[in-house]
Parts: C-alpha cells; structure tokens; sequence
C-alpha cells in the first residue's frame, strides 16, 4: 500500500540529486569561462582548449589505475559517445568565434537559446513530456538572460550564426547526456571519453601555436582542467538521474557563477539589473522544480 508514495518519494529525491548535480556543473562552466579569460592574453586559443580536457583527463585515468583503463572507456555506444565529445569543443570553440566579431553580451543571449532546443527536442529525442511548466520555467530564465546582458540588435550581423551554432551543440551536449544516462552508461564512462575526444581534438591546434606558459599560466591551466573535469562529471551524472526539461532551466545558474567569478577575480560588480535577472533564475528553477514534483497526499 506503501509503495506509490515510496516510489514518488524516490523520484523526487534522485530529481533533486539531478538539480543539484546541475547546479554543480554549470557552476564549474562558469569558472572555466573565468580561467579562460585570464588566460586568453598570453596563451593560444589550442592551448586554453587542451587544457580543459588533457588535465582532467590525466587524472582520471591516475586515480582509476592501468587495470580499470578497459573498463572506464568500455561502452556499447561508442558513436554516441564520440559525438557527445565532440560537442563541448564545438561549444567552446564556436563562442571563441563568436566573441571575436560580436559583443559578449550578444553571443552570450545567444549561446542560451540552447536550452529552449532542449525543451523542445527532449520529446522527440528522448521521449520525455515536456510539461507547461518547464516552458514556463526556460521562458523565465530566457528573460533573466536578456536582463543580464541588456542586448541591443543594431550590432547583430552574419556573425551571430557562430553563438547560434553553439547553442545547437549546446542543446545536444545535454540532450545525449540525458540519453547517455537513461541508457545505463556509467557517468564516469561518459567523462572518460569526453575528455578523450576533447584532448585528441584540441592537442594537434594547441601545437600549432604553442606559447610558453609561465608559472602562473601553469596554476591557471590546472585550475581550468579541474573545472571541467568535475563540470562534465556532474552533467554526466545529473542527466543519468533527472529528465532534461525538468534539468534545463538551471542551467540558468551558470550565470551567477560567472558574476561570483568576476566579483571575485575581476572585481567586477553586478548592476541591479544583474542582480535581478539573477533572482529571476532562481526563481524559474524552483517553479519548475515545485511543479515537476509528485503530488503528496
């Protein structure tokens, strides 16, 4: 008699650990953007790449051990695994093309249309209900976005295709994350190959044009390696728990991290009009989380 109200409970808690885990995540990716940018004036754009995967990657593979290589990289999608891989690069590298020829705020407003791809293709792609509520909750986080940034559309150009391609990868990234997890391959398995693929890819660039590090360069580099390493192991293991369109608008949260990161780093200030589009993400990401919840009697 018990267990509906058991299994109820039991969604909702492993939702919760999805919320959390995405929070984390985005957290990390908003220290990685702020590692890159320290970085950006003395190094190559293939050096600041590798470095988010080649970093991580060692140490994966050190705290594993030789004797649970085999089993670390062992899947039964090794296309989809590649091709989630190949996303976070396309990501990164599209933004670094974007923001050469577009303002940030621009590129930024428009790498976050991203999660309204994933909310609109988690039906067709993963079969998930996309309820009113998670559109509600993406709109409303769309909008703190655009209060952040304050874009203005005179400065749009042909350029605008490379952030609008971001966003498409963007939306993937989380999109086979989530089909990833619901097809029971370990979280750990899809970070071992993220990182693979990413430092496969970015080693031959960083190569081309290599800058000595100074010492500094060096802590910085090891900082953002870490960043994305934990910010991939937490997407991983929160799109193998929770739905992406319940998951989706607290991705939001990357911003608050990015503000933190800048006060702190940068000391640079929000405005009130960040300050407020920053409580209209939490406020999106607890409605959507209020209503995604079971009902309790």
């Amino acid at each position: 008699m018990r267990q509906g109200p058991l299994r109820a409970e039991s969604a909702l808690t492993q939702k919760a650990r999805g919320i959390l885990l995405i929070i984390a995540a985005v957290g990390c990716f908003g220290a990685v953007d702020g590692f890159s940018k320290m970085l950006v004036d003395t190094q190559s754009f293939g050096q600041i790449m590798l470095a988010r995967y080649a970093p991580a990657l060692a140490v994966l593979l050190i705290a594993a051990g030789p004797q649970q290589w085999k089993g670390l990289f062992a899947t039964r999608r090794v296309g989809l695994q590649v091709f989630r891989g190949l996303t976070p690069v396309f990501v990164g590298g599209l933004m670094v093309f974007g923001v050469r020829y577009l303002p940030l705020a621009e590129a930024t407003v428009i790498l976050f249309a991203g999660p309204f791809l994933v909310v609109a293709l988690s039906g067709w792609m993963l079969g998930e209900r996309v309820d009113a509520a998670s559109w509600i909750g993406v709109a409303i986080g769309f909008l703190a976005v655009l209060l952040v940034a304050r874009p203005g559309i005179d400065s749009l150009s042909i350029y605008t295709i490379f952030p609008a391609l971001a966003a498409v990868f963007y939306a993937l990234l989380q999109l086979l994350s989530r089909r990833l997890g619901a097809a029971g391959e370990s979280p750990s398995t899809t970070l071992a190959w993220t990182l693979l693929v990413g430092s496969v890819v970015s080693l031959p660039v960083a190569m081309m044009d290599w800058r000595t590090p100074s010492p500094a360069d060096w802590v910085v580099f090891l900082c953002l390696g870490a960043s994305f390493g934990w910010g991939q192991h937490f997407l991983a293991r929160a799109f193998s728990l929770a739905p992406a369109n319940v998951l989706t608008p607290f991705s939001y949260f990357q911003i608050l991290s990015a503000a933190i990161f800048g006060v702190v780093v940068f000391q640079d200030l929000p405005d009130w009009w960040t300050m407020a589009g920053i409580a209209l993400i939490i406020v999106a990401g607890v409605y959507v989380f209020g209503r995604s919840a079971p009902a309790r009697i």
